[in-house]
């Protein structure tokens, strides 16, 4: 720190620190502060004879005496507010003088005049000069002292003060005027004091009212509370009260009475308003002599409705007046307190289960007794697995959980339905009664019985393929309507239909295998998935006329191809020459691709080379965006097939008369006319026939080989045999009809040793 140089320091810094030295001086010489301070600030005090009444500080001298005084001991503050001086106290503790004289000190910097504070709580009662002499309506206790007249009762500061009121006679007590700060139950009043506060005790002359009955000194209900009579009681101007009549009740030589009726026509409990008077009223309950009546049940325990009300009490004992009326009610049906159920028999008087009764004279003397007898019922309940099952009992419905009530030794009969639908593809079905195939017959004794129809959930499984009917099912276990039992498991294959190729599974079984296990939790459905595939059927390479004695087919012939999925539609060839492709598909035998006439997914019509050879050949069906597929066939030099029309599911040869109209049953062939049938696969002619063309109009294309005509017995040898011009693969015959054919001949023909099939002929 660098060393001052008081040579060079300016004069007036040399004045300023002499200034402060000189303050620093005089505070020391003066001593500390000292602070004064009333708890709480109001009340007067003085210091050296100064008065205060708020906090005062003073700096005095170490040293120095000093006189604190507090001159009035109670003092008023603010309205009705009162301070109660306490004493003195510093940090050490409290003073026990006043005034006090106290030596100051640095070491005590506060002194406090400690007081308590008073609240005025008011009694506005009733004034009065001369509180010894008044004539007051009543007495307030405020914390057990006692005043009778308007007054300010003065307690300390958020205190609770209890207040009681207590009318004198002559007057009531209506009860406290609401306020804040006051909890009222009934006369008494608890305040508690956060200020003055005035309370309101509400006083009323009261009007005598005198209770009595007839006979006399029974006793009587004032508010609910028992009055001895008589008694004079003091009730305020247009208050209400509750009077009521004990009855039946005994006179003090043990006798017994009821109540009849009150002097002012109210009920035996009623409402008394207290009418302005200045003269005492009276109030009378007369009374009747009682007699004494049993109510009993047979058996004993059972319920009574005695004039509307159940008596908790059983035997029934009531007091009632000869010559009043009562109203009994016996239930039709009751429960006792072991559970067991009870049936109205009968009254011992002979009366209804409900009946009025009137109390004879000489019951007041003799007593009247009267029992209610029951006969037992026994309870038949109906459960079941599944809620709410309408069940029969003695055929009438019953929902589950069904009871009713039958005598002893009663026979019911109950059936529950054998199937309970669940929904789409659930059921429950019955297990049945246990020891009987058909209904439960129950005959019922003392005990109550209780009988269970338990179910069983079944799940419907739903199988099918895609297309419908293109596979073989085998189900293991097998049912007829397939329902499975609930969680059951059951085994699924199947075999795809000729023309169909198992894809996968769809539903509630997945994979690409054809067989699989589902568990019948729920309903399931499991879906087939199948490729449609092309499928030629075994011999299924046929003569296009139909079915023939000759298994092969002839070069030049219509043939028909049968299978499943052959082509994806039904596409026929225009007239003229005949395509090799119909609907992207072809046909051949070995690398010969044969004209079409029409094809379908289930039939193909083709013809076959003229010059095929014979003996055993392969065809070929290539399917558009499908697999090949073949089939073996035979060739033959003959193979006749007569083209039929079905005629009233008749087999009839297309056969046409010499002028061209077809043979008819109403237009039938005659006798030595020229007739033509028509077929195919008749054999090789003399030329060979253009492949998929039509035959030429000339020259003719005789067959090659022999043709008889059969017609019934006769065989006639044909006139002419020919490949039909304009027409590809058809052949026909003509020949004359014999005399001795009548009515609906047969025909066939045999080319070459070949018969043809045989159709029928309508002949005149």
């Amino acid at each position: 720190m660098k060393k001052l140089n008081w040579t060079y320091v300016p004069i007036f810094v040399i004045f300023a620190l002499s200034m402060t030295a000189v303050a620093i001086l005089r505070a020391q010489a003066q001593g500390s502060i000292t602070r004064i301070t009333p708890v709480p600030e109001g009340p007067e005090y003085s210091v050296d004879g100064q008065p205060y009444t708020r906090a005062s500080s003073a700096a005095w001298p170490e040293g120095s005496k000093h006189t604190l005084w507090v001159p009035y001991a109670t003092q008023m503050g603010h309205v009705r507010t009162r301070y109660v001086f306490r004493g003195w106290e510093f940090a050490g503790g409290p003073i026990p003088f006043n005034p006090v004289t106290v030596t100051a000190s640095p070491s005590i910097s506060e002194y406090r005049a400690l007081f308590d504070v008073l609240y005025g709580l008011g009694v506005a009662l009733f004034n009065c000069p001369d509180p010894t002499h008044c004539d007051s309506p009543g007495t307030i206790s405020v914390d057990g002292a006692l005043y009778n007249s308007t007054e300010d009762v003065y307690m300390p500061a958020n205190s609770t003060v209890v207040l009681q009121a207590f009318p004198k006679p002559g007057y009531v007590f209506l009860g406290w005027l609401p306020g804040t700060n006051q909890a009222i139950t009934g006369f008494q009043n608890t305040v508690t004091l956060t200020g003055p506060l005035t309370v309101y005790p509400r006083f009323q002359v009261a009007r005598k009212v005198n209770l009595t009955t007839d006979p006399p000194e029974l006793v009587l209900l004032a508010d609910r509370a028992p009055v001895p009579t008589p008694s004079a009681l003091d009730w305020a101007i247009d208050s209400v009260h509750t009077v009521g009549a004990n009855s039946p009740q005994r006179d003090k030589f043990g006798k017994i009475w009821v109540f009849q009726s009150w002097s002012d026509g109210g009920e035996l409990d009623h409402a008394y308003t207290v009418a302005s008077s200045s003269t005492p009223a009276s109030l009378t309950a007369k009374y009747v002599a009682a007699a004494g009546v049993a109510i009993l049940t047979l058996p004993v325990g059972l319920q009574i409705k005695v004039d509307g009300q159940y008596n908790a009490l059983n035997p029934y004992y009531f007091a009632w007046g000869a010559g009043e009326k009562h109203h009994l009610e016996a239930p039709a049906q009751q429960t006792d307190a072991q559970g067991r159920v009870w049936q109205f028999s009968s009254w011992s008087n002979g009366g209804k289960a409900t009946q009025d009764i009137v109390v004879p004279e000489d019951a007041a003397a003799n007593g009247l007794r009267l029992t209610a007898t029951y006969t037992p019922l026994t309870k038949l309940t109906v459960n079941s697995s599944l809620s709410g099952l309408s069940v029969k009992l003695d055929g009438v419905e019953c929902t589950t959980p069904c009871e009713t009530l039958r005598d002893v030794g009663t026979q019911v009969r109950v059936s529950a339905p054998a199937s309970v639908s669940q929904g789409d593809g659930a059921r429950s079905d019955f297990d049945g009664w246990p020891g009987t195939p058909g209904d439960l017959v129950v005959t019922l004794g003392d005990a109550a019985v209780t009988v269970n129809a338990n179910y069983h959930l079944f799940n419907r499984l739903s199988a099918a393929s895609d297309p419908v009917n293109g596979a073989v099912w085998t189900v293991l276990p097998a049912s007829a309507d397939g329902f499975y039992r609930a969680n059951s498991n059951v085994a699924l294959s199947l075999t795809a239909q000729p023309g169909y190729r198992f894809r996968r599974w769809d539903g509630d079984l997945s994979g690409t295998i054809p067989s699989g296990v589902v568990t019948m939790s729920a309903p399931r459905v499991v879906k087939a998935l199948l490729d449609p595939v092309p499928y030629i059927a075994p011999a299924g390479v046929g003569n296009a006329a139909g079915t023939t004695p000759q298994t092969g087919m002839a070069p030049g012939g219509i043939i028909s191809i049968f299978g499943v999925n052959l082509a994806t539609e039904t596409v026929v060839a225009p007239d003229g020459m005949l395509p090799q492709t119909l609907g992207g598909l072809t046909v051949r035998v070995g690398d010969r691709i044969l004209p079409l006439f029409f094809v379908s997914p289930q039939q193909i019509n083709a013809q076959l080379p003229d010059d095929l050879a014979t003996g055993n050949q392969v065809l070929t069906i290539s399917p558009a965006g499908a697999a090949e597929v073949r089939a073996p066939f035979t060739v033959v030099r003959n193979a006749p097939g007569l083209f039929p029309v079905t005629v009233n599911g008749q087999a009839m040869a297309m056969a046409v008369h010499e002028n061209g109209s077809p043979v008819t049953a109403d237009a039938p062939a005659r006798p030595g006319e020229l007739l033509t049938v028509y077929g195919t696969g008749f054999g090789p002619a003399e030329r060979t026939r253009p492949e998929g063309f039509p035959i030429p109009q000339t020259p003719a294309y005789s067959l090659a080989d022999g043709v008889t005509v059969q017609v019934g017995e006769v065989a006639t040898p044909a006139e002419k045999a020919f490949a039909v011009a304009g027409r590809c693969g058809i052949d026909a015959v003509q020949f004359r009809l014999d005399s001795a054919a009548t009515g609906t001949a047969t025909l066939r023909i045999t080319v070459n040793g070949a018969d043809s099939n045989t159709l029928l002929l309508p002949v005149r």
